[in-house]
């Protein structure tokens, strides 16, 4: 009758994981991805004004 409950009182925050700067850096790659693809399938490359 011991089993262990999973409380949700618990704060993520308080276990150990990646640091705040890595969670950071990651959102902040994943942005700069999504607005590459976002401009090159818009149609503004890069080198379109050499044509």
């Amino acid at each position: 009758m011991n089993t262990p409950s999973t409380s949700s009182s618990r704060d993520p925050a308080d276990e150990p994981g990646m640091p705040l700067w890595v969670k950071v850096s990651g959102g902040v790659v994943v942005v700069l991805v999504v607005l590459f693809l976002a401009v090159h399938l818009a149609g503004g490359g890069m080198g379109g004004h050499a044509r």
